[in-house]
């Protein structure tokens, strides 16, 4: 029997989609002793990491070994951000051929469009993301979508995927690229500035997520949320969790970690996590329904 390894003993659940998010954010920020601490099961030296957690419709395996030297193969070609991107449509059910479409956009390549093999390295460790359709996955059920530039470019509804993509680009200050993209095209077209906002309300687990996001002018009083000010990596880890159905003491304890004190039972109903930043507004309301 295998061994369990440290998160799975110390947050006693099975790992899943948010361990393969996990592990290529350390990747992004080259922390690779924290990856071996959290996924190694026995010794870090040479040892590999197999991660295989269900999701419908694929089979998926992310496997992190230590190399005997540099990687400099060809197939090193991506980035953990595209992966976690590609990792994201699977997760969200986007059309396979849309899903195929993006790694293109990256230059990646795939023989075989029901097997994509994806592989990055930092130094001398490599991480191999193997993603196998099954022949049984569902077909893509055709949903009525909206005005904005990613929802007529992609024909799908905005989701959970285009909220975290927003936390994304506001972490970067891309305030214009949001806007641009997320703001329904009559409005941005037509609309008065203070029209120009995004509204995405989509699920996450077993929550009704709502983002709002704006841009405010220097002019305008600016006071922090009664719970704080919100950074965008905390909301991120929080909303990762709700999607994967974590127990809320896990949710919770990313937020008090950075001193926003907010419990089980207050988010067991509903909760609210705000960010004010540069010239931008950002809100988060979760609510989990009776």
């Amino acid at each position: 029997m295998r061994t369990k390894c440290h998160i799975e003993e110390i947050e006693q659940r099975e790992l899943d989609s948010y361990d393969l998010i996990e592990v290529l954010e350390l990747f992004n920020e080259h922390n690779l002793k924290e990856v071996w601490r959290r996924y190694c099961c026995e010794s870090p030296d040479g040892k590999v990491i197999s991660l295989h957690p269900e999701i419908e419709g694929y089979f998926i395996q992310m496997d992190v070994q230590t190399l005997t030297s540099l990687a400099l193969s060809a197939k090193f070609n991506t980035t953990p951000h595209t992966i976690q991107a590609f990792i994201r449509r699977v997760l969200c059910g986007h059309r396979h051929d849309l899903i195929l479409s993006k790694l293109a956009g990256h230059g990646l390549t795939v023989s075989n469009p029901q097997e994509i093999n994806l592989s990055l390295s930092v130094g001398d460790i490599a991480l191999d993301l193997a993603c196998n359709r099954l022949q049984d996955a569902p077909e893509y059920r055709f949903r009525r979508f909206g005005t904005t530039r990613v929802e007529q470019d992609e024909l799908r509804p905005l989701d959970y995927y285009d909220v975290v993509s927003i936390l994304y680009f506001a972490s970067q200050n891309l305030t214009d690229h949001i806007i641009s993209h997320y703001v329904r095209q009559e409005l941005l077209n037509e609309g008065t500035e203070a029209e120009k906002v995004v509204r995405i309300n989509t699920q996450a687990g077993d929550y009704q997520v709502s983002l709002y996001f704006e841009r405010i002018t220097n002019d305008v009083p600016r006071q922090i949320p009664e719970r704080g000010n919100v950074s965008l990596v905390t909301m991120h880890q929080v909303l990762t969790r709700l999607f994967a159905r974590h127990p809320l003491a896990l949710a919770a304890k990313e937020l008090n970690q950075k001193a926003i004190r907010l419990s089980e039972a207050e988010m067991a109903r509903e909760f609210t996590l705000e960010r004010i930043m540069n010239d931008n507004y950002l809100s988060l309301h979760c609510q989990r329904p009776i």
